[in-house]
């Protein structure tokens, strides 16, 4: 009994996220979204509206946009010469190979990063970092993956 319980308490809190995320995305064009997107903490917010900045093309496209929110992961940005970057995910590949910043990553935000480059038509010899991800990531990165797809996709509603 209990541990029907326990998955009853789960499925509902997963439609409780689901119907979150559904409202967030249907309001994603609302001025000042960013202020109600998931950050893993302060800085990374802070990390994502400079970028945001930077790359002024995320302004009107959701592709930038979102590869800003990836790179702003503060164990990203530590790692990455942002100046370096023509689009915020091109630090990820070094002539077709996994950057030398990418392999200091772990490999659980290397998994967020990789599923951002797939996003873009970036591929590498590896195996899809979706089905990795979804294997190996805990409620906080499956969130900032789910963030990161809102804001790829706020132009679909």
């Amino acid at each position: 009994m209990i541990r029907l319980r326990k998955s009853h308490d789960k499925v509902t809190n997963i439609k409780e996220m689901m119907d979150s995320l559904e409202t967030l995305l249907k309001d994603s064009k609302t001025p000042k979204i960013e202020n109600e997107y998931f950050y893993v903490n302060h800085r990374h917010k802070e990390l994502y509206l400079s970028l945001r900045s930077y790359f002024s093309e995320s302004e009107v496209n959701t592709e930038v946009d979102a590869a800003c929110y990836i790179t702003a992961l503060p164990e990203v940005y530590e790692v990455v010469d942002i100046f370096e970057c023509i689009h915020p995910i091109d630090w990820i590949s070094d002539n077709g190979r996994l950057s030398a910043p990418f392999k200091k990553l772990r490999p659980h935000i290397q998994y967020i990063a990789l599923a951002a480059a797939e996003a873009s038509n970036i591929k590498f010899n590896t195996l899809p970092a979706l089905s990795l991800g979804l294997e190996y990531w805990n409620i906080e990165q499956l969130k900032v993956f789910w963030q990161y797809t809102i804001i790829r996709r706020k132009n679909a509603m």
